[in-house]
Parts: C-alpha cells; structure tokens; sequence
C-alpha cells in the first residue's frame, strides 16, 4: 500500500527541523531550506483537483508554521513555510520554489507563479485591522512578457461582521474585513479574517491584477 505523502514525509520534516534548529547563524536559510523541502512534499504525487483535503491528524505531523496557497486562476494549491526573515519581511516558500513574501501577513511579493507581484506598498496589518477609513496601495507586476506595470489604488476598508471559519477541521472565531479597491485600471477586493485581535487567519488577496484573488489559510501556527 502506498503511503500518504503527509504521513511518508513527517519523519524526514522532523528530522529537517532538527538541523534547521542546530543551523548555523552565518547560514540561517540552510536549516529553511530543508524544512521547506520536507514541508513542502504535501502535495507530492498529487494533481491538481485528484487530492482529497488534508485533515488536521496530516498536519499534526508537522511543527513548522505552514500556509495553503489556492490561486483559483490556474488551480494551483501550494504549501508554503517560513524560510527568511529580513527587515520585518519574511518568505515563505514550496518545494516547487512559488515564494510569498509578507509583512505581517500582508503579502507583498511573490515569485513562481508565472505573472508575479514584484513588489506591493499598502497598509499595515494593525491598520486594516481598524476595519474603517481610506488607505492607498502601489503594486507592481511582472507580466507573462516580463514587461513591468505599475498600478495605483485607492480602498476603502469596512467590517463585515464577526464570523466562524473552519481551516483544516479547526473552527475559528474572525472579525471579517473587507479592502475594497479602485484605480485606473480596474478594481479588487482583498478579505481578511482576524482572530483574536490582528491574527490574521485566513485572507484573499490580490496577487495578479486579471486574477482572482488568491486564498491563503494558516493551516499550522
């Protein structure tokens, strides 16, 4: 019987883990990159739309903090891991090498993913949390072509209202905030579901200006 890549991998993830915590400080992305290897084989001999969901006993394996990537656009979903923190910016990466980068789970770059958000200037994550008032953001993008484009906006932020999530068989009690947003060329409206005050749970958010917002779910604090 073939084994559940989860269950196959958890004995090399804790092992990874294990030298990641032993890995030199003049070298801090060996020990992440080799998480993000063992993390990351959740989705190893899967195809997209075959793969049962996850359950939370699967992620139970795991100890490393871990993100779900759905991008409804191309039906890809990914799992990403912490692998560098500079500057109060921290990457997040899959064993295929798609990255996000984020400032307090607010995405800011991402890389891999064919059109790429190279770069996005907006509110702060304590700031959308306030659920109320106008906020501006710059976001930058590389093309198919690789031809660079620069948008600006203008958004509006308000409360849904409170409501009960489930991410992985784990219910969440989240204040739903809306980021509705407007420009030259188009509008988008990013989610964010906050738990606890400004944990940020689960969030949609733009990462290519044609696209669907992406779904990105904290599966594992």
């Amino acid at each position: 019987m073939t084994n559940h890549p989860l269950r196959a991998t958890a004995a090399i993830l804790c092992a990874a883990l294990a030298l990641a915590g032993c890995s030199s400080e003049k070298d801090p992305a060996s020990g992440g990159q080799m998480v993000k290897a063992a993390a990351s084989a959740v989705l190893s001999g899967r195809k997209a739309g075959e793969a049962k969901p996850i359950t939370r006993a699967e992620l139970n394996a795991y100890k490393t903090p871990m993100i779900e990537i759905k991008v409804p656009q191309t039906g890809l979903t990914a799992y990403v891991v912490p692998i560098s923190n500079a500057n109060g910016v921290e990457t997040w990466a899959s064993a295929s090498d798609q990255s996000v980068s984020f400032r307090d789970g607010i995405m800011v770059a991402t890389r891999g993913f064919g059109p790429d958000l190279m770069r996005s200037e907006g509110p702060s994550l304590a700031r959308i949390a306030q659920g109320t008032g106008t906020v501006t953001r710059r976001m930058t993008w590389l093309d198919g072509s690789d031809a660079v484009q620069q948008f600006d906006f203008v958004c509006e932020l308000s409360v849904a209202g409170s409501e009960s999530i489930t991410v992985v068989d784990r219910q969440h009690s989240t204040r739903h905030v809306l980021e509705h947003c407007t420009g030259k060329h188009g509008g988008f409206t990013n989610e964010y579901w906050l738990e606890g005050g400004n944990f940020l749970r689960k969030s949609k958010q733009l990462l290519v200006i044609s696209w669907e917002p992406a779904t990105l779910s904290r599966v594992i604090d």
